[in-house]
C-alpha cells in the first residue's frame, strides 16, 4: 500500500509519532543520491510508505519488499516506512545536485574510445557533440545519454563514415596478410571483394569485420588464382618368365588330304579317252625336348604435366576410346570407354606454399583375354586397370608417392602320355612341365609446383618442347645419309 501526504501532513504525523515515544520507531537513517540518480532499498515485511516532499524525490514499490527512489530536485525530505510487524522506519532523503565534472567523467568512461565525439558543458548543461563514424557508435551514444536526463546529444552519423570504415578495414586486411581482400562502398553498403587462399583466411576476414563493428556484404572467393604445375609419373615394371622342362611327344597328329581326277575325250570317234587321278596326304606332329628358361622384361613410363589455376580442375588422357555397344529390347547405342593414362586433378595453393590436391589417376589397357562375344562375330574387349583416387597435401616442389601396386601371377601346366606318364621316376621321360610367371609393379609419383608464366620451370619445359620439335622436323626431312 502506497500513500502520499502533503508536506505539512507528513511533518505533523512525524511530530506526533516522535512525541508518542513508541518503542517501535527507528529513526536516523539517511539516503543520499544525486538529481536523476536512482537507488533501491530492500525492506523486509514492507507494509506502507509515506514521503514528505514528492517534488524532491519519487518513491515506487517494486514488490518483494523493494523501493525505488529517484532524485527529482535538489533538497531534503523524509521517507516513512511501516512494516507488517508494526515497526516504523524513517529515512532522511538527501538529494544533491551532481557535480557536472563528475557527470562528464562518467559519460567519458561509458563512451570509451569512440572517435569523433566530444563532451562539453555550457552553463549548467552538458552536451555531446561531433560525428559518429559507425552505427554501433551512434547506438552506444544514445544509450549513454538515456541514463542522464539533463544531458543532450547533438551527435550525428558522419556522411563519409562508410568510407572511413572501408579504409580501416583495408588497413586491417593488409596488416593481417590478406592482400587480395578489398572493402568498397557502394551507396550505403560496404562490400568485401577479392579472394582468399583458404577457409582459414576467410574466417580471419570475417573476424576482422566483426571487430570493426560494421555490417558488410561478404563477396570473397576462396582460392587465389595462382598457376600450379603438376608433374605426374606413372612407372610400371613388368617381368615375365616362361620355363619348359621335359619331353613333349607327338600325340596330336594334324594334317590335310587332297584328291584330284581328270578325264579327256576327243570329239571325233575312233580314239580312246584318257584320264588320270592324284591323291595327296600330308600330316605332322609336334615333338620337343625342353630344358629352357625364358625371361622377359618391360617398363612403362608416362609423364603427364598439367598446368591449371589454383582451385580449378584439370584433365589429361593419353590413350584412346573403345566403342562398347549397348543393346536393349528397344534400341541399340554405342558408348565409348576411355583407356590409357587418365589423370584428373584439382590443386589448391595457400600463401605458405602448401598445395592440396584432389587427384584421380588411372592406367588401363585393353585385355582381349576377358573379351565377351556378342552376335557371333562381334566381341567386346575387357580392360586391365590400375586406379587410385585420393586427396593429398604437400609443399611446393615436394614429391609424394600416391600408390604402389604389386601383382604376381604364377601358373603351372603338365603334358604327359596317359599311363606311362604316371609311373614314378620312369614317368618323367614321358611328360613335360611348363611354368609361367608374371610380375607387375606400378608406382605413381606427384610433384606439384606453384608457377607463373615467367618462372624458370615453365621456361625450361617450353624450351625443351621446342628443341624436340626442331629435332623431329630435321629427322623427317630429306637427308643424304638416310
Amino acid at each position: 500500500m502506497f500513500t502520499r501526504f502533503t508536506h505539512a501532513a507528513a511533518l505533523g504525523a512525524l511530530v506526533a509519532l516522535v512525541a508518542s515515544g513508541s518503542a517501535l520507531a527507528q529513526d536516523g537513517t539517511s539516503v543520499s543520491l544525486g538529481v536523476g540518480a536512482q537507488k533501491v532499498l530492500t525492506i523486509p515485511g514492507l507494509s506502507k510508505v509515506a514521503l514528505g516532499d514528492p517534488s524532491i524525490a519519487e518513491v515506487k514499490t517494486l514488490g518483494s519488499g523493494q523501493l525505488l527512489i529517484t532524485g527529482q530536485a535538489e533538497g531534503k525530505t523524509t521517507l516513512l516506512i511501516w512494516k507488517t510487524t508494526g515497526q516504523r522506519v524513517s529515512y532522511l532523503v538527501n538529494v544533491r545536485k551532481q557535480d557536472p565534472n563528475e557527470v562528464i567523467s562518467e559519460i567519458k568512461r561509458l563512451l570509451g574510445e569512440i572517435e569523433g565525439v566530444s563532451v562539453r558543458m555550457v552553463g549548467d548543461r552538458i552536451y555531446l557533440d561531433g560525428q559518429a563514424y559507425t552505427t554501433q557508435d551512434a547506438d552506444r551514444i544514445d544509450q549513454v545519454v538515456s541514463l542522464y536526463p539533463n544531458v543532450k546529444s547533438f551527435v550525428k552519423i558522419a556522411p563519409n563514415a562508410k568510407k572511413l570504415v572501408a579504409q580501416n578495414l583495408n588497413a586491417a586486411f593488409q596488416k593481417a596478410g590478406l592482400k587480395n581482400v578489398q572493402a568498397n562502398v557502394v551507396g550505403a553498403t560496404i562490400f568485401l571483394e577479392g579472394s582468399v587462399e583458404s577457409q582459414q583466411d576467410l574466417q580471419k576476414a570475417e573476424l576482422i569485420t566483426k571487430a570493426i563493428g560494421e555490417k558488410v556484404e561478404n563477396l570473397l572467393v576462396v582460392g587465389i588464382k595462382r598457376m600450379i604445375l603438376s608433374e605426374v609419373q606413372f612407372v610400371e615394371i613388368r617381368r615375365n618368365s616362361r620355363d619348359r622342362y621335359g619331353i613333349r611327344y607327338p600325340l596330336d597328329i594334324t594334317g590335310s588330304a587332297t584328291a584330284a581326277a581328270t578325264v579327256t575325250q576327243e570329239l571325233f570317234p575312233g580314239t580312246f579317252g584318257q584320264g588320270g587321278s592324284n591323291l595327296g596326304l600330308t600330316a605332322g606332329a609336334d615333338f620337343s625336348i625342353g630344358f629352357q628358361g625364358n625371361d622377359g622384361y618391360g617398363r612403362l613410363l608416362a609423364q603427364p604435366k598439367l598446368v591449371c589455376a589454383s582451385g580449378e580442375k584439370a584433365e589429361f588422357l593419353a590413350g584412346g576410346e573403345v566403342p562398347i555397344p549397348l543393346i536393349t529390347n528397344n534400341q541399340f547405342s554405342i558408348e565409348y570407354k576411355k583407356y590409357g593414362v587418365i589423370l584428373n586433378l584439382r590443386p589448391t595453393a595457400d600463401r605458405n606454399g602448401n598445395i592440396q590436391t584432389e587427384i584421380e589417376a588411372e592406367a588401363s589397357e585393353i585385355d582381349t583375354s576377358v573379351a565377351v562375344s556378342i552376335g557371333g562375330s562381334s566381341t567386346v574387349p575387357g580392360f586391365r586397370t590400375r586406379k587410385v583416387k585420393t586427396n593429398v597435401t604437400v609443399r611446393h616442389g615436394e614429391t609424394i608417392v600416391l600408390s604402389g601396386v604389386f601383382s604376381h601371377d604364377e601358373q603351372k601346366s603338365i603334358s604327359k602320355i596317359p599311363g606311362l606318364g604316371h609311373i614314378p621316376i620312369i614317368g618323367e621321360l614321358f611328360k613335360s612341365r611348363g611354368f609361367d610367371s608374371t610380375k607387375r609393379e606400378l608406382v605413381i609419383f606427384v610433384t606439384p609446383r606453384i608457377v607463373n608464366p615467367d618462372s624458370d620451370k615453365v621456361r625450361t619445359i617450353i624450351e625443351d618442347v621446342k628443341s624436340r620439335y626442331k629435332q623431329a622436323r630435321s629427322e623427317v626431312n630429306f637427308n643424304i645419309f638416310d
